[in-house]
């Protein structure tokens, strides 16, 4: 892979050269050190002379005095967080007090107990509708049904394999 002249790549810096050329140059750029550096020392020579006094001297008094008028006006804009979790506390401790005086609570918190009463009584209450142990029942039933269907399943395995 050739090096690339200093007038090639001033040309190329310029864009005054043909595509294919200029293709082939941005890829041995990348790849290349000796001419990357050779093309960064022409842009730096050729096209930065000047850039300078392009810039007007209280460009950076400017950009400085903006820098300190914005972050002024953020430091007063706090956010105040505490306040609001503490009304949203304090409410919700108003309607649990509105609710357990007007008797909101009560009828929940004994609803609940008859459910789970309920719930705990139901195993009981099967053991006195079906006093022989309806679980040993439920065990006998469901190996009763899958011995009917076991010679099923085997019949049509042999008959497939015949097949």
């Amino acid at each position: 892979m050739g090096h690339y002249n200093e007038e090639e790549l001033i040309l190329y810096s310029e864009g005054c050269i043909d595509e294919r050329l200029e293709k082939e140059i941005e890829e041995h750029l990348l790849v290349c050190e000796e001419c990357r550096d050779k093309y960064i020392q022409i842009v730096e020579h050729y096209h930065m002379d000047g850039i300078e006094a392009q810039i007007p001297s209280e460009f950076t008094d400017n950009v400085m005095k903006r820098i300190k008028t914005t972050g002024s006006k953020r430091k007063t804009k706090k956010k105040r967080v505490a306040p609001e979790v503490f009304l949203y506390y304090v409410a919700a401790a108003c309607i649990t007090l509105i609710f357990s005086y007007n008797g909101v609570l009560d009828f929940l918190v004994s609803g609940f107990y008859d459910m789970t009463t309920s719930i705990a009584k139901t195993p009981a209450s099967i053991e006195q509708r079906m006093p022989n142990g309806w679980t040993e029942r439920l065990a006998e039933d469901t190996s009763a049904l899958i011995s009917k269907l076991k010679p099923q399943i085997i019949e049509k395995e042999w008959i497939i394999d015949e097949n």
